[in-house]
């Protein structure tokens, strides 16, 4: 039995929060610099744009990731002889190979494995935040017990092409 520890991306949580924490930061910077133009009274009084964007990029983008990092859950893959699970600390998804039609790589979102059912529905997705490579793992593991056919194509993310991947099942 193989184990993968991560910390998996979770749009449910991730962008909400970006929503509050950006809101807040503004409402808190208005407030403290008396409104709109006092805010820009105070950019215009720094002296460089270039050095006004850093630190407010510093000041505001750092606290939010690091908080983003703390904020998304902790997931466990366990790979098994004939089953692997998919735990979190609230919930457990168990999903047997025989279940698995397919598992789509980089299809839907960038660094994300889709494993997929009979009925094209989605049994389950596993996106690491900072580990990507443990996808390729994860597929490997689950090739061992389940014979898939390789396709190949491409999408584009930010400007550059990504490889896409899609393991289909042998019948």
């Amino acid at each position: 039995m193989k184990t993968f520890e991560f910390k998996q991306n979770d749009l449910k949580r991730g962008i909400p929060f970006a929503i509050v924490y950006l809101v807040l930061v503004f409402v808190g910077c208005y407030f403290y610099f008396g409104g709109l133009l006092g805010m820009a009274d105070a950019v215009n009084n720094f002296g460089s744009a270039k050095a006004t964007g850093f630190l407010i990029g510093l000041a505001v983008l750092v606290p939010f990731f690091i908080l983003l990092t703390v904020l998304m859950p902790k997931v466990k893959v366990e790979l098994g002889s004939d089953k692997l699970a998919i735990s979190t600390k609230k919930s457990q998804k168990v999903i047997f190979y025989n279940e698995i039609s397919a598992l789509q790589l980089n299809i839907s979102n960038l660094n994300k494995l889709d494993i997929v059912g009979e009925q094209n529905n989605v049994l389950a997705q596993i996106q690491p935040q900072s580990k990507p490579e443990i996808l390729d793992q994860i597929i490997s593991e689950i090739s061992n017990h389940v014979m898939f056919t390789k396709q190949k194509g491409s999408k584009n993310y930010f400007g550059k092409s990504i490889e896409t991947s899609l393991f289909i099942r042998k019948v």
